[in-house]
């Protein structure tokens, strides 16, 4: 099985720049670093597949299911503060991103597990309330901020619990000047999707970005993250299709983490840094964790990084084909690595 990786660190500098020497990391046989971009605080190093899936990715995600009406979030029955009724009337199957922020209902939430839900399905998704001071609503429906909670946020919400979630919500609109009677992420959630967050640090990345070889850009699969130096999220995809989907919102996600943090010009996390990183999540015993008629995940909690990953579950054999000529395989299509 491939090991999934992506980073961006945390670096110092007051415009979008490249390391002096342009010669990729290797990561492993199957993806490359390419040259860091740092922006202020914020370090990225573009993860590059060497040898990306041949097939075409089908899987939807939410920001271009909802507008479409493919997918409906509401509220269950009376409401359930961390579970929400999901319907993917699409042909094809959604991708969620933990921390995707959705608006409305009873109250504002982020989905609270990567997953994969099926075609034409309706079933329960977990979610967490990101909006401690509200329990009302004129409709039980709910719209896409077009929003990814920052790293620390979405940490939380893969592993660990609701009093967790807001009082990083707490946080986050305490340093964002944001905090309202509701104490609700929304605000923050509409500064990072309007770009108005950071400035012009998104246009610095996207430059950047743009200059890598045609080839490179083509085969993104992710990137890491760290704060001040720090690694501090890591999210890789399978499919450079798939990650093509959701670049901006997790570039917009990884801005809204840096942007109050002020950079004490410590240097940018190296290669042997990330994999550190890695390790001490891959060391961890493995958790089964929510899981759908199409994919499942699995958490890992390490002294200092926790991962989590998405699966394809394996396809039962055709009738008639021996066990052992269709082997049980499952299909990784999403991995993160985040900080505790």
């Amino acid at each position: 099985m491939r090991t999934l990786l992506a980073v961006a660190v945390v670096a110092v500098s007051g415009c979008a720049t490249a390391a002096a020497d342009p010669k990729p990391a290797e990561l492993d046989a199957h993806a490359r670093l390419a040259a860091p971009i740092q922006v202020e605080s914020l370090t990225l190093l573009p993860i590059v597949a060497v040898d990306p899936p041949k097939q075409a990715d089908n899987l939807l995600v939410l920001d271009e299911a909802m507008p479409k009406k493919l997918v409906t979030i509401k509220e269950e029955g009376g409401g359930n503060v961390n579970a929400l009724e999901l319907t993917n009337k699409a042909d094809q199957p959604l991708f969620l991103l933990a921390g995707e922020v959705i608006l409305g209902g009873k109250q504002d939430r982020i989905i609270g597990s990567n997953t994969i839900v099926p075609p034409k399905t309706t079933q329960s998704v977990p979610v967490f309330c990101v909006e401690h001071g509200r329990w009302t609503g004129t409709t039980p429906e709910f719209t896409s901020a077009n929003a990814l909670a920052h790293g620390r946020l979405r940490g939380h919400a893969s592993f660990d619990t609701q009093q967790d979630v807001w009082n990083e919500v707490a946080t986050k609109n305490a340093e964002r000047k944001t905090t309202s009677s509701t104490d609700t992420y929304r605000a923050v959630a509409q500064q990072e999707a309007s770009g108005s967050l950071g400035g012009t640090w998104k246009t610095k990345v996207d430059a950047a970005l743009a200059k890598l070889p045609a080839d490179d850009r083509a085969n993104l699969i992710g990137f890491a993250v760290a704060v001040d130096g720090k690694v501090a999220t890591i999210d890789r995809f399978n499919s450079p299709a798939l990650f093509k989907k959701l670049q901006d919102k997790l570039v917009k996600s990884y801005i809204t983490e840096a942007v109050d943090v002020k950079s004490t010009n410590k240097a940018a996390p190296t290669v042997s840094d990330v994999k550190t990183f890695i390790a001490d999540a891959e060391k961890a015993k493995s958790e089964a964790a929510y899981e759908t008629k199409a994919a499942a995940s699995e958490l890992k909690k390490g002294s200092f990084a926790a991962k989590a990953k998405v699966m394809y579950k394996p396809e039962p054999p055709k009738a008639g084909t021996p066990a052992a000529a269709a082997p049980a395989v499952s299909t990784d299509v999403y991995e993160t690595y985040q900080a505790r």
